[in-house]
């Protein structure tokens, strides 16, 4: 079974959060058969063709054995297409997928994942997403470090987007990561969210995991609400 790792990080609340990650190579057919889509998730699919309907279907598999229920939870989207559990009030979770990777996350406070194939585009991309401080950051590393950091930047903000549940984010201005220490493999630190005041901050777990045979070089992220601060 192509499960490559869950993750049990922190509680911040009541249970750790749990957090997986499936290499997807099952054709439709596999999914199919332990699924039960409801209507609308099939209309849903429709919309998709090729590896992102493997994508969709693997990932809300991930979710349900995460789960550990018998009976896969009915799964909804939201009016900003953030999925939630339909009948599992406190219970959140988040989606992910990547070139043929996908992750999901289980918690008990808003949540956020997001994983992301490495790619050599990301520093053309990167003054889209880091504020000018970030930025500074990661130029004190080492060039081949940087193209790391830059996708650990990326995969939080995402996940911080995906946590918070709402539009209208400017990445470089809105989302904030504050430093880190990073010598490859794990870390943690604190993001937030700047749109409103008082700023929601978040917990940031994120990972580069050790490249194995066949699988992309990846980074993912996990963002967890904490405690908004007082006025």
């Amino acid at each position: 079974m192509p499960l490559l790792f869950t993750r049990y990080l922190p509680a911040v609340h009541r249970q750790p959060p749990l957090f997986g990650v499936w290499h997807i190579v099952e054709e439709e057919e596999f999914f199919r058969q332990h699924l039960h889509l409801t209507t609308a998730e099939e209309a849903d699919l429709a919309r998709y063709k090729g590896l992102r309907r493997r994508e969709w279907l693997a990932v809300r598999y991930l979710l349900h054995l995460l789960t550990g229920n018998g009976d896969r939870w009915t799964l909804d989207k939201d009016a900003f297409a953030k999925p939630f559990f339909s009948d599992k009030n406190g219970l959140y979770c988040s989606l992910s997928h990547s070139k043929g990777l996908v992750g999901a996350l289980l918690a008990d406070t808003p949540a956020g994942c997001d994983l992301q194939v490495l790619t050599d585009k990301m520093p053309q991309l990167a003054s889209r997403f880091l504020h000018e401080e970030e930025t500074d950051f990661v130029r004190t590393f080492a060039t081949d470090i940087q193209l790391e950091l830059q996708h650990i930047f990326w995969t939080a903000k995402e996940s911080l987007y995906k946590a918070y549940g709402l539009k209208a984010l400017d990445f470089r201005q809105h989302l904030r990561i504050e430093p880190f220490d990073w010598s490859g493999g794990n870390g943690e630190t604190t993001g937030w969210v700047c749109k409103q005041l008082p700023f929601q901050s978040y917990q940031l777990y994120f990972e580069k995991p050790t490249p194995r045979p066949a699988i992309p070089s990846f980074v993912w992220a996990v963002g967890l609400q904490t405690q908004p601060p007082a006025h």
